[in-house]
């Protein structure tokens, strides 16, 4: 972890730098940084992904679940950064409309949730 945090601070002087200078190269290091930092970051996935697989595997709950909760969660990262990557670029604007389209994509997935949960809810109503 102490290794993102120091790659994250170069790449903030480097980038202030190039951004200081008036140099346009400042935007491609601003997603070189974020490429970089995710990339650093996989291997923290892999041991989450690896947690909840046995989890699942303990449960019995069907799996299709934790895939859908995992899309969902996967989503709202990657809309997060790509919005935060936008606004640092000056295009608060189309950030916000990236969250609200992002926003959408979730519910959309998550509605084979809420299905299920109509139907247990009506299950034990009757």
């Amino acid at each position: 972890m102490i290794k993102i945090i120091i790659v994250a601070l170069v790449f903030a002087v480097i980038i202030s730098y190039l951004k200081a200078s008036g140099s346009d190269l400042y935007v491609l290091a601003l997603v070189g940084a974020g490429i970089i930092l995710f990339s650093l970051a996989f291997e923290y996935l892999v041991e989450t992904v690896d947690f909840v697989r046995q989890l699942i595997d303990k449960t019995g709950v069907d799996q299709e679940f934790y895939r859908i909760i995992f899309k969902i969660t996967i989503i709202g990262y990657l809309i997060e950064f790509s919005a935060d990557t936008i606004t640092d670029l000056g295009f608060k604007s189309l950030a916000d409309k990236l969250v609200f389209v992002g926003k959408f994509i979730i519910f959309s997935v998550s509605l084979p949730i809420l299905y299920a949960v109509f139907n247990l809810l009506t299950g034990l109503a009757s």
